[in-house]
């Protein structure tokens, strides 16, 4: 297929606050403020700051009234990703390709300003992706900006030299609903010609997850589409359904080079990652032979580590503080691995299991005598 290449511009977030939301970026991960934008009219009034950090361009954005979709958005969600946005070298071509493909179209191509932008729907319930063509020089501080309107702060301040090392966007991760992971996979192989890189059905006790990996032709866009199995429990995916009102994105992976010394650092920020059984890492030394990093160090900070055919990944996901609990991050580092951690999900659970069991013949034991609680 000879589809035209969309990479990966920026990911957009709708918040309540922007300030407080773009602080949070900053503080609690090393990103930079690098443009901002006010704007009015049509859709609404809104203010929008744009964030950097390694190659990965975040922007969050604030309704300013009724009219500005971000209002409606976070009014049924609260905060939370609203748009990929991607870039083609023609956004008219690309966006006439994606209708011949039976793309869902929310906004025909609109030019301002030298800049090109069109609108399609995702794959994912309301969710969206912004086509964008930049004009020559719409760049501040070497990073482009990522949509019109957008003016360069300044000058941002120097990144810190403990900043933690996040580098790209690793993938997306996508919550939908029970039966729609085929559909929403199926529309990102037809309309944009991505192709499968992973398939599973896990199954934990009494619950299961349908999971699919789709990957962008250019390799720069991963999403990892996740559904409650029907024959089993929803469990965490139903959860964040049931609190989101509708599928959409539930966390993003932030790669980095050096898991440990990032999650050092983020820890330091005041980052607060989901801790890990000690469980999990009596028995981690027996199912994986590590190749980066020890036991110990992965022990101190509850870093996971797994591996497949291509090699090894290490990862970690944060506590998410989101009111509905809806949206969180990952940390990710790979050594040659392709998949997603699939392994340490199994282990996890084992994990979980194993101390739950221990716990239980405590409390048995204590009950029955202190000698038998020995």
């Amino acid at each position: 297929m000879n589809i035209p290449a969309l990479h990966l511009s920026h990911v957009e977030l709708y918040v309540t606050d922007a300030t407080a939301a773009a602080e949070a970026f900053v503080d609690g991960y090393g990103f930079q403020v690098y443009a901002t934008a006010e704007r009015t009219g049509p859709p609404g009034a809104s203010r929008s700051l744009a964030l950097r950090t390694g190659d990965i361009v975040l922007v969050v954005t604030q309704g300013l009234d009724a009219g500005h979709p971000a209002t409606a958005y976070t009014d049924r969600h609260g905060d939370g990703i609203a748009d990929i946005a991607l870039t083609a070298v023609g956004a008219r071509a690309a966006f006439a390709d994606a209708v011949a493909r039976e793309a869902t179209v929310l906004a025909e191509p609109a030019e301002a300003d030298g800049w090109v932008t069109a609108v399609l729907g995702a794959g994912f319930d309301d969710v969206r992706h912004t086509l964008v063509q930049r004009p020559a020089g719409a760049e501040a501080h070497g990073t482009p900006l990522p949509l019109p309107g957008f003016e360069p702060v300044a000058e941002p301040l120097p990144v810190p030299a403990e900043a933690p090392a996040l580098t790209v966007l690793d993938h997306v991760a996508v919550s939908v609903r029970t039966g729609e992971l085929a559909a929403s996979t199926a529309y990102y192989e037809r309309v944009f010609g991505y192709h499968a890189v992973y398939e599973e059905l896990m199954v934990q006790g009494k619950e299961a997850m349908d999971s699919k990996a789709v990957r962008s032709p250019t390799g720069d866009i991963t999403f990892t589409v996740l559904a409650p199995s029907p024959a089993h429990e929803a469990g965490h995916i139903g959860d964040f359904l049931e609190r989101h009102g509708t599928g959409g994105v539930h966390h993003l992976a932030f790669a980095t080079e050096d898991i440990v010394e990032t999650v050092a650092r983020l820890d330091k920020r005041g980052t607060v990652f989901l801790s890990t059984p000690e469980a999990y890492y009596d028995a981690l030394a027996v199912r994986v032979d590590l190749n980066r990093h020890s036991v110990g160090e992965l022990r101190a900070f509850g870093i996971l580590a797994d591996e497949d055919h291509a090699g090894q990944l290490f990862q970690i996901f944060t506590r998410t503080v989101h009111p509905k609990r809806t949206l969180f991050y990952e940390i990710i580092e790979r050594i040659g691995a392709d998949t997603f951690g699939g392994g340490n999900v199994r282990a996890l659970y084992d994990a979980v299991q194993s101390e739950k069991a221990e716990h239980e013949a405590t409390v048995t034991a204590t009950k029955a005598g202190p000698e038998n609680a020995r």
